[in-house]
């Protein structure tokens, strides 16, 4: 091993994140998640069902937004970094910024032009309005793991709350969606209730997150680097690189299937009451796997844990793939079901363990300048990744497009190969897509006695900082 010149301790890391914090960091990111799940992943297919929608404008409409999607995440990261307030960095967005997410969020449902170009203007106009508002709060769960605790082990526990928590969202939607937009009569009236109710909770539960999560106050101590060499100095951390090659693709793939989810329901698979005696034991094993599996990291590494993930989730793909050619007609769920479980297991895996894993190239960055830039590095992480979130949606669209998908269409009058444009999009390309992350996941080289070394002593680093934090308060009020 190459001599870092720091003390290898043979003690563990004493890192404790209280429950407190991390019910908080919960609290906010389930109202985020909800919010986020439906809002931009929903929106495609209510504006497709309910107001007949062109798909082609549409992931039109995700190409544009690229551009500002890009832009606003890095700008507001590092303002984030620079804010300083008797309440901390993170707690002023979370508490004040939950107003105009929700109203953001329940404007979507109510477009003010409903057909043609109109309906496509009023689609990208509400993918800015709401992303922005939406990017202050998720940038901040996010990166909260990473800066309440230190070691993988203790920044997996807390993201644990944040999974377990954000699911309610990822799952209201999996519930919604088909109850109120499948088929060829979706209810548009009770699911604008039903959204319009859910997103005022989401927003209390941001509001009150805000008195649970404690930050470390004392990095608004420290100089922040101003917008460009806050970009270049992140740029520089090659860990942080690879990293991004793997979730850019992460991002790909459970954006192909959320948003797609619905399109399994309506041309894939056929739901019947005896689907959910096989839909919710198999959430039940596969949420009780993830959780055991990575409960292993501190064992397996992170690296191992989310390759594991990938493979996993790569077999569910295949299984699913095949199913779904296999018969003429829509398949009974109880058949797919195995082929799903196999995909939410490896998600889960790769979900729970994406916080943690840039957590890493955070502390790699510290060690490099002296400085904690969680938010900055959450929105440079949304500059490189968050165009994999308006590829995926285009690719969905333009798959379905390209197999006949036809406008102002009932599903049940749909021609048969949109199924077959519906399985690839959501088999193949999320294949290719774990193949690519995990082949980079490989080249981590954030692992090891070595690196542990080093955070053994950047842990050192931030109790010092906290002490000449407290210090500094002492002399302000003598």
């Amino acid at each position: 091993m190459a001599d870092t010149g720091i003390k290898i301790e043979k003690d563990e890391f004493d890192d404790h994140v209280p429950l407190k914090s991390k019910l908080g960091v919960g609290f906010a990111n389930m109202g985020s998640s909800f919010m986020s799940s439906i809002g931009l992943g929903t929106i495609d297919v209510y504006y497709l069902k309910v107001y007949g929608a062109d798909p082609a404008l549409l992931a039109l409409s995700w190409l544009f937004f690229i551009v500002w999607n890009m832009v606003n995440d890095p700008l507001i990261g590092i303002l984030e970094e620079r804010t300083k307030s008797r309440w901390g960095r993170r707690i002023p967005y979370l508490r004040f910024g939950c107003v105009p997410y929700t109203l953001s969020f329940i404007l979507v449902w109510f477009p003010f032009m409903q057909t043609g170009f109109g309906l496509f203007l009023n689609h990208l106009l509400m993918l800015f309005i709401f992303d922005t508002f939406y990017s202050m709060t998720g940038l901040i769960t996010f990166s909260l793991p990473a800066e309440l605790a230190v070691t993988a082990k203790e920044r997996v526990k807390v993201t644990l709350f944040t999974v377990a928590f954000g699911m309610t969202g990822m799952i209201s939607r999996w519930i919604m969606e088909p109850v109120f937009l499948s088929g060829d009569h979706p209810n548009q009236l009770l699911f604008q209730i039903v959204v319009t109710i859910f997103g005022i909770i989401s927003g209390l539960s941001i509001f009150a997150s805000s008195y649970l999560i404690k930050e470390r106050l004392y990095t608004q101590n420290e100089e922040a680097f101003g917008f460009v060499k806050s970009i270049t100095e992140t740029l520089k951390n090659k860990p942080f690189l690879i990293i991004e090659v793997a979730i850019f693709f992460m991002v790909i793939m459970s954006e192909m299937l959320f948003n797609g989810f619905i399109y399994l329901f309506d041309y894939v698979f056929l739901f019947s009451e005896i689907s959910i005696f096989f839909f919710i034991p198999a959430l039940i094993i596969l949420i009780v796997l993830g959780v055991w599996a990575n409960s292993k990291v501190g064992t397996w590494g992170l690296k191992k844990v989310m390759i594991l993930g990938g493979l996993i989730a790569m077999i569910g793909y295949i299984m699913t793939f095949f199913v779904g050619m296999a018969f003429n007609s829509k398949v009974p769920f109880e058949l797919g079901s195995f082929g799903i479980a196999f995909i939410g297991l490896g998600l889960l895996m790769f979900m729970l363990n994406q916080s943690p894993l840039m957590g890493e190239a955070i502390d790699n960055d510290e060690i490099l300048t002296g400085k904690r830039r969680e938010t900055t590095y959450s929105g440079v992480n949304a500059l490189i990744t968050k165009p994999a979130v308006s590829i995926a949606h285009s690719l969905l669209l333009g798959i379905i497009a390209l197999f006949g998908y036809k406008q102002d269409v009932a599903v049940s009058a749909q021609p048969p190969t949109v199924a077959t444009g519906v399985l690839i999009a959501l088999t193949i390309v999320p294949i290719i897509c774990i193949f690519i992350a995990s082949a980079a996941l490989y080249f981590n080289p954030l692992e090891g006695e070595d690196w542990q070394a080093k955070k053994r002593h950047l842990q050192e680093v931030h109790k010092q900082k906290e002490k000449d934090y407290v210090e500094s308060l002492k002399k302000k009020e003598l």
